[in-house]
């Protein structure tokens, strides 16, 4: 139970894969048999905030993709969620027959909530339909369909982020049949094996770090396994809040968790006020004492309150969980086609690289623009991931053997 920190990084100094866990999460999913309403989701897309593209040609072309579902999905109850930053994009798309339901519930939890409701999911390319797929519902994008708008850099960010989906996955044009593609959801051993090994290793509590709400499902998913190997092992939960994480969900966590900690998140940026926020932040988890044995598992590891976490607790075990795709992207840029003479830091993050963290004792992170001003970034911890964590468990976008 108290190995040494340096016999921990000998046995668990790599990297594996791992399935999003929502084997774990419950298995029933009859996607809208003739007892239930057959609903069909369409994830809406913040597209005003991406740059190099004809806004009123990837309007008319999403239009085609609502027509798309109108015609092949007669007879279902058409519902539309906007993307939480969607303002002006839905004033310009023809909505009709659809339901739009803004309730600020994140889009994971809402396929988890009614997947035995929903027969079909598709989106442009939004990580929710990612999320459906592996949750078992008939998930689809139409990406392939704005080939003739979507290129350059947004191209080759989003190649790399959907890599390893299946080809039922992708409607490549308009006359595509709709064929299901639904999973059957199995159990990821591997992944609960890693577990029981850390679990065994190290007795103390379990603190998950998170900043997106959307990644809530992958840490329901471990829980399970963590309770189910250990049942007396306490849980708890650091929250990097910020607007999507509402007062009601946090007091709902409390009843799920032993311990719940919410640190409001800081953001790189030179006023004032907020390097006083990070000054006074770090200075508070440093004062938090974590018991001998406790394993910190991080899922936000370029998060200014992660990074806290994980630099002021260097002697305690660190496991870091992230999708493959976002790995690849910012961990092995260079590698991936994008022209790395445009990247460059804006002075904020220039500050927190070169003087704040390294004053804070943090580890250095590195977020960077490709090409000045552009809403296109990376962010990154400025060494490789497993030099700072002591496992890294990355997941698959598709379930696959490994």
């Amino acid at each position: 139970m108290n190995n040494s920190l340096s016999s921990a990084k000998k046995d668990y100094n790599q990297i594996s894969f791992m399935r999003w866990p929502y084997y774990w999460l419950g298995h029933s999913s009859n996607n809208g048999d003739s007892r239930n309403p057959k609903w069909v989701g369409f994830w809406g897309n913040d597209f005003y905030n991406t740059t190099d593209i004809d806004f009123n040609e990837f309007i008319a072309r999403t239009n085609q993709c609502l027509d798309y579902v109108r015609k092949n999905c007669a007879g279902c109850e058409l519902i539309y969620r906007p993307h939480p930053e969607e303002r002006e994009e839905i004033k310009l798309l023809n909505l009709a027959s659809f339901v739009v339901q803004k309730d600020g519930q994140a889009a994971e939890e809402f396929l988890l909530a009614n997947r035995e409701n929903i027969k079909y999911s598709f989106s442009f390319c939004s990580t929710s339909s990612i999320a459906g797929l592996n949750l078992g519902v008939n998930s689809y994008i139409f990406y392939r369909c704005f080939a003739d708008i979507f290129d350059g850099i947004n191209k080759i960010f989003t190649d790399n982020y959907l890599k390893g989906l299946p080809e039922n996955f992708f409607i490549n044009n308009f006359e595509t049949p709709l064929v299901e593609n639904k999973l059957q959801l199995n159990e990821d051993a591997p992944t609960k094996i890693i577990f029981e090994d850390i679990l065994t290793e190290h007795g103390g509590p379990i603190w998950f770090i998170v900043q997106e709400n959307r990644y809530l499902l992958t840490i329901l998913g471990l829980k399970k396994i963590i309770k189910t190997l250990f049942p007396e092992r306490k849980v708890n939960f650091i929250i990097s809040k910020h607007h999507r994480w509402s007062d009601d969900k946090l007091k709902h966590l409390r009843s799920q968790f032993d311990k719940v900690i919410s640190i409001p998140r800081v953001f790189y940026s030179l006023k004032p006020l907020r390097l006083i926020s990070a000054l006074t932040i770090s200075r508070k988890i440093k004062k938090i004492k974590l018991e001998s044995g406790s394993i910190l598992i991080g899922l936000a590891h370029h998060d200014f309150v992660e990074n806290c976490f994980m630099s002021y607790n260097r002697d305690k075990f660190k496991l870091a969980i992230l999708p493959e795709s976002v790995w690849r992207l910012n961990f092995k840029t260079e590698d991936l086609g994008f022209d790395t003479n445009k990247f460059a830091f804006n002075k904020a993050s220039f500050f927190f690289n070169h003087f704040l963290e390294p004053v804070l004792g943090l580890n250095r992170t590195r977020f960077m623009h490709h090409e000045k001003g552009s809403n296109m970034y990376f962010i990154r911890l400025h060494k490789p991931i497993e030099d700072i964590y002591d496992k890294v468990l990355l997941i698959k976008n598709f379930p696959v053997d490994f």
